[in-house]
């Protein structure tokens, strides 16, 4: 075939199955999604909602645990999902999506990608909502998606026009009406969505097959800018300014208060749960910390939302949360002390019901991706 022509869409099409016969990665990364969710319904007991409870145990991207030393959760939660529609949905892209991506940029290249812009999309999250719960795998959906974008803009020259064509109008549709759907729906995690794609622009461009320039550094340096941006978003030294919709007008230092005695707080009681569990604490030491720390720690928080300004409308829902999370210990340590199994679940629709109760006001339930 002349180097001057270009292959007509059966070729192309041919040359990308001849380059990747079986798309393991695309498969694997559906099935391992899957599974975990299967594992994850069986102990939540709801198919439809996962609460952020369970979420977080799993290893969500919960922003103030994950900025606070647990940075593992920024790839952990990208294998999450809030429910069925959620997984359903983000895997049926995954796997259209994937198709492609893995024959054009090989399986390696492609789950490089992939994780790539879901770490992104995470540290975006963490960056744009410093107290949020995030998960599922739509910020690295949408950076395959980008990846794709960006090999047709850069190497436009090696595909044919009208797959050129199609192509592109396919992949803006794709784009333009997902980021519409997540700025329009309340609860979407926008920052993981445009952190993904971007990403995935940026290294679909740089991995991309058969460009004309660059050579391999074109890989290093796309390598290179994202893993600035990224930095630059976990350092936060990015110039854009965090929003503080959602918190109700509350004073600077109520919100680092909530932030910081909510991961203290949560983060003690479940080393207790676990040590309890495994036997390594007794049920008089357990019964100690949840008496003389815990719940004094919440009761504490309820009053400082107490004291706040007229002007902090959501304090007092603050306050609420912060008395039935105490609620909900006490009710757990009636339970530890009676064996009456009652008192468990009156603690558990206690702690469920705070969390409701502050979802809207500080979103820390799960937004999905």
């Amino acid at each position: 075939m002349p180097a001057s022509r270009l292959p007509t869409p059966e070729e192309f099409a041919d040359a990308l199955f001849a380059r990747v016969p079986i798309i393991w990665a695309t498969v694997g990364l559906v099935a391992a999604n899957a599974l975990i969710f299967v594992a994850l319904v069986w102990q939540a007991g709801d198919l439809w909602h996962v609460s952020g409870a369970v979420l977080t145990d799993w290893g969500g991207n919960y922003a103030v645990q994950t900025h606070g030393g647990q940075p593992w959760r920024l790839i952990s939660g990208i294998f999450l999902h809030g429910g069925l529609l959620h997984v359903g949905l983000n895997m049926l892209a995954l796997y259209q999506g994937g198709q492609l991506a893995e024959r054009v940029f090989t399986s390696r290249r492609f789950l490089l990608i992939y994780l790539a812009c879901g770490l992104i999309a995470s540290v975006a999250s963490v960056w744009w909502r410093p107290s949020g719960l995030s998960i599922g795998a739509s910020g690295a959906v949408f950076g395959v998606f980008g990846a794709l974008l960006g090999y047709v803009l850069v190497c436009f020259h090696a595909i044919p026009r009208e797959t050129a064509r199609r192509l592109r109008r396919g992949l803006l549709i794709f784009i333009g009406y997902s980021l519409a759907a997540g700025l329009l729906i309340p609860g979407i995690d926008n920052a993981a969505h445009v952190g993904g794609l971007l990403t995935g622009i940026v290294l679909g461009a740089a991995l991309a097959p058969g460009r004309r320039w660059g050579g391999r550094w074109r890989g290093a340096l796309g390598a290179a800018l994202v893993a600035l941006a990224g930095a630059a978003l976990w350092l936060d030294v990015s110039p854009a300014p965090r929003p503080v919709a959602g918190v109700g007008g509350l004073p600077e230092s109520l919100q680092r208060q909530l932030a910081e005695t909510e991961y203290r707080l949560v983060t003690r009681q479940h080393w207790v749960v676990d040590a309890l569990r495994s036997g390594q604490m007794s049920t008089r030491d357990g019964l100690r910390v949840i008496e003389t720390e815990l719940m004094p720690g919440w009761a504490a928080l309820a009053d400082s939302f107490d004291a706040a300004p007229a002007s902090a409308w959501q304090a007092a829902v603050f306050a609420r949360y912060a008395r039935q999370r105490r609620e909900a210990l006490q009710a757990l340590s009636m339970g530890m002390e009676t064996g009456d199994r009652r008192w468990l679940a009156l603690s558990n629709a206690l702690q469920a019901s705070a969390e409701a109760m502050i979802r809207e006001a500080v979103r820390v339930d799960a937004v999905p991706q």
